[in-house]
């Protein structure tokens, strides 16, 4: 039996935990995606089991349901670890936002990382590939219906706006320009 911490509709924590299925109206619980990037700028996705109750087959980032004790930060690392084997640290990832569902909050996590595909350990329970796409290719597989949004809005929003800027004031406006590789 799994618990998770229960949270109120302003991310407020309840002081109290409960089985993660057992949430009633107006109880919230803390979920996690965690998008990896390369410096090719593709993205890093896992395919859920043909025999998954949800989403069979479809492709999508890592994510997870934070435990009881656990903030999103933490449950990402595990997440990471146990559905691909992947070790980080804190330092490795960047909150880039969170948003509201019907019954958890979501926080959105970034890691900058080039892995080897042939070097992940994939839980044979929830995944059965992981493969580097890049996001035009994610994009058309959402748009097919074979790719989970997984708080992708968040990531694509941060990507166009943050990754690889910094801000510089230019005639007295902050104007966001792409850092040279």
């Amino acid at each position: 039996m799994e618990l998770i911490d229960v949270y109120n509709n302003r991310h407020e924590s309840m002081n109290y935990q409960k089985e993660r299925k057992k949430l009633e109206d107006g109880e919230y619980r803390l979920s996690c995606f965690i998008w990896i990037i390369n410096d090719r700028e593709e993205i890093l996705l896992q395919q859920r089991l043909a025999t998954a109750k949800k989403m069979p087959n479809m492709w999508g980032t890592t994510a997870g349901g934070v435990i009881s004790g656990e903030t999103s930060l933490n449950g990402a690392i595990r997440e990471l670890r146990e559905e691909l084997g992947i070790n980080v640290n804190k330092e490795e990832l960047e909150f880039i936002g969170s948003n509201k569902r019907i019954n958890d909050f979501v926080e959105v996590w970034l890691c900058r990382k080039n892995i080897n595909i042939s070097e992940l350990i994939l839980e044979p329970s929830e995944v059965q590939n992981a493969q580097w796409f890049s996001i035009k290719e994610f994009e058309k597989m959402l748009n097919e219906g074979t790719g989970i949004d997984s708080g992708y809005e968040i990531f694509k929003m941060y990507y166009d706006k943050f990754y690889d800027r910094h801000y510089e004031i230019i005639d007295g406006k902050p104007v966001a320009i792409k850092n040279e590789k």
